[in-house]
């Protein structure tokens, strides 16, 4: 439990830098992605390998949508930032729970995007910072899968 907090902690301070100033820092994702699959590791190799296949997918998945995003739209709909959190995410929830924590991210930022759009509160071209929707989905994934322990 005591690393989900902090799993948490780290997801909330991306939330906030996110909304504050649309970026996800290296600094915050890198050494939490360390912790992350190092916590793997102690816990047994079957971890460490879900982690690891977690954060594969979740980087190589995002990464495809990165890609896709820059190649149709000449900009990507996405920011590189948003592929390393979702790398991040993978490495913490494991495979299992990454798809889920993806899923729930694309809904959150879907649902919100169409509120202020149709509100007039945003328009086509408005950027909005989707690490915010994938950290919120991941502290959600992280509490609903620490209460399941319980």
């Amino acid at each position: 439990m005591l690393l989900s907090g902090i799993y948490i902690l780290v997801l909330f301070l991306i939330l906030l830098i996110d909304l504050r100033q649309q970026r996800i820092m290296n600094m915050v994702v890198f050494p939490a992605t360390i912790l992350a699959l190092f916590a793997g590791l102690v816990r047994g190799p079957e971890t460490l390998w879900l982690a690891l296949f977690g954060a594969c997918a979740g980087f190589i998945f995002f990464s495809v949508l990165y890609w896709f995003g820059k190649n149709r739209y000449g900009r990507s709909a996405l920011g590189f930032g948003d592929v390393k959190l979702a790398m991040m995410l993978g490495a913490m929830l494991g495979f299992r729970y990454i798809w889920p924590a993806l899923v729930l991210g694309m809904l959150l930022a879907g649902l919100t995007s169409g509120l202020l759009l149709t509100s007039g509160r945003a328009g086509l071209r408005t950027k909005v910072p989707y690490g915010a929707f994938l950290a919120s989905a991941g502290i959600i994934i992280l509490a609903w899968t620490t209460i399941e322990l319980l």
